[in-house]
């Protein structure tokens, strides 16, 4: 099967991240039937030897009738039944869960944790362009506010599990868990060596008090109950309790009982409330360290498809809307096969027929029947050909039709139709302009005046008779 899986090479980004998934499905599937087949070998519950008993002995005949009996019984009450080989061996079928701006893998979606990274107050406002070229860098971050801020560690916890899933949604045959241990592994040597960036290893405070006694360490398996540490002193108490990790503060039998809790246990299986700050602080740290390291390290893994979603935004940039729908839907098409290709590049087309619906050319009655071979030059277009009627009829109300009308200085009305020439578009201008001011209304001529005996004047007569005190 998995011989099967290599044979089918595609060639889209597409195909080749569902082809991995159903590999590493069939290799799961395999594994699986694998373990189970070990366990009928194994035969830990005795089942299989019982029944090789069975089916030996004096009594063979006796057991295989009976169970060739319940067979036909079988296949008697239920006659459709059937069992195909064949069938067993069929891909499994794999549905991954990829997000639309994600498109199978070949970018990262970031978008949510973009947002939270905005409204945390550690980090500077940024776009989301920049967001995805230095979201890694987390060691510029005081170390003081990473172990003071819940939403960091939220935040951290968040988007290495978004990149560890990402990872193996992208290579479903990698072993992911190796690259977590030897990351894990890296890290705990640089955090031993105080190597982690972001993280220097603490200096040792100076003690205070020069004379200051130094107590060698309790070997506490000598001791059977906290009573037993009393005759240590409130001082040797004190200095062994900081020596450990945990709080030194208390009466003597406290502090006994504090220390004893550690027979046989390590500081870290008690409880936090008996740790000191120090210790409880330092482990704090240790754990948002690791984080910060894992994530720079997947971030080197996934950095191809980080720099392609970076590329891809400033891309968008540049890009109208339809362009950029035009340039998702190739990227999730399917590409054809090769048949089909081969097919395309076969296609005979002397004449340049325009191709329809279904890929190749119409007919030549109909490219006639439909004026396709007729050209239509437009001189507002900038001399632009527009092949048949219907085509031609159309563009005055497209995109250059209108440009070249702006350009002119003329509104693109409905007047302007099948005008094509400059010279003709400005003289029928300069008409319908002439024609709009002779009819506009003069109010030297058109507007009326009455005098007291009711007789009706236009305003240039009305105002002459005025002055000569006719009226």
């Amino acid at each position: 099967m998995v011989d099967d899986i290599l044979d089918d090479k595609k060639s889209s980004h597409k195909e080749s991240v569902l082809r991995d998934h159903r590999m590493a499905a069939t290799v799961n599937m395999i594994q699986d039937t694998s373990k189970k087949l070990k366990d009928i070998y194994d035969d830990k519950n005795g089942a299989r030897a019982a029944e090789h008993t069975k089916m030996g002995g004096a009594n063979v005949f006796t057991e295989f009738y009976s169970r060739l009996k319940a067979t036909r019984e079988y296949h008697r009450k239920h006659p459709g039944a059937s069992l195909k080989l064949e069938d067993a061996a069929t891909l499994p079928k794999v549905a991954p869960n990829f997000t639309g701006e994600e498109n199978y893998c070949k970018y990262v979606d970031m978008h949510d944790l973009y947002k939270r990274y905005t409204n945390i107050r550690v980090f500077d406002k940024c776009n989301y362009y920049s967001f995805l070229g230095k979201f890694h860098k987390l060691h510029v971050v005081p170390k003081d506010k990473k172990i003071a801020s819940r939403e960091y560690q939220s935040y951290i916890q968040d988007l290495f599990t978004y990149m560890y899933d990402f990872f193996e949604k992208r290579n479903p045959l990698a072993n992911r868990e190796q690259f977590k241990a030897q990351i894990e592994e890296e890290f705990e040597q640089k955090w031993a060596a105080g190597e982690v960036e972001g993280w220097p290893a603490s200096e040792p405070q100076a003690e205070n008090d020069e004379d200051a006694i130094e107590y060698p360490p309790v070997d506490l398996s000598k001791f059977d109950s906290a009573e037993s540490l009393e005759d240590l002193g409130m001082d040797y108490l004190k200095a062994e309790l900081k020596r450990v990790g945990l709080k030194q503060g208390g009466r003597l039998q406290e502090r006994c009982k504090r220390l004893f809790m550690l027979k046989n246990k390590t500081i870290d299986e008690l409880p936090n409330k008996y740790k000191a700050k120090s210790h409880a602080s330092k482990a704090k740290s240790k754990a948002i360290a690791k984080l910060e390291y894992n994530i720079k390290m997947f971030y080197e893994l996934l950095r191809p498809q980080i720099e392609a979603t970076r590329e891809y935004i400033e891309k968008k940039l540049t890009m109208t809307f339809e362009e950029i729908q035009n340039d998702r839907q190739q990227d999730t098409d399917e590409e054809e096969s090769e048949s089909e290709e081969e097919e395309d590049k076969q296609l005979y087309n002397p004449l340049k027929l325009p191709l329809g619906w279904d890929g190749k050319p119409i007919p030549y009655w109909l490219y006639k029947l439909h004026g396709l071979n007729i050209e239509y030059k437009c001189e507002i277009c900038g001399n632009y050909s527009y092949w048949g009627p219907r085509a031609f009829a159309r563009h005055f109300n497209e995109w250059r039709h209108s440009y070249g009308m702006k350009c002119l200085g003329i509104n693109n009305t409905k007047e302007f139709e099948n005008i094509t020439l400059i010279e003709d578009a400005i003289t029928l201008n300069r008409k319908l302009k002439k024609l709009a001011s002779s009819k506009a209304w003069k109010p030297e001529e058109e507007e009326e005046f009455e005098d007291k005996e009711g007789h009706v004047y236009n305003k240039k007569t009305y105002d002459d008779l005025k002055r000569q005190g006719l009226v």
